[in-house]
């Protein structure tokens, strides 16, 4: 079995974000297989808690884009983006007759990568 060579302009990791994967796959969704220039605004007008930080995020993946000399923000794409579980670690939470509770603090781990839309399947648009 051959592996595919895939082209890959540039991607930006964010490790230990402080908020759940699940809440954080629902932005990502939106902007996957998305211009980076259209991403850009539905990033700025998006209201849920993660979008600030996906939006760092992006920025960062375009600037590592410019730092190898690819191409500039009009012509990428976001050809992958994912958030993976990271650590958890529990806060203990009183109860009544001196008991507690652990409260899990979620954290994932984000990855965004960029890709020129000419090595985009199905031509440009």
């Amino acid at each position: 079995m051959t592996k595919v060579a895939r082209s890959l302009v540039a991607r930006a990791h964010l490790h230990n974000m402080r908020q759940s994967a699940r809440k954080v796959r629902v932005v990502l969704d939106v902007i996957r297989g998305k211009p980076v220039e259209e991403a850009f605004r539905i990033l700025a007008f998006t209201r849920r808690g993660s979008a600030e930080t996906v939006l760092k995020l992006l920025r960062s993946a375009v600037a590592n884009a410019g730092q190898k000399g690819g191409a500039g923000a009009a012509a990428l794409y976001v050809s992958g983006a994912w958030a993976d579980g990271g650590l958890s670690h529990g806060l203990l939470e009183p109860k009544a007759m001196l008991r507690h509770g652990i409260q899990k603090v979620r954290t994932c781990h984000v990855t965004i990568e960029l890709d020129d839309r000419a090595n985009k399947k199905g031509g440009t648009k």
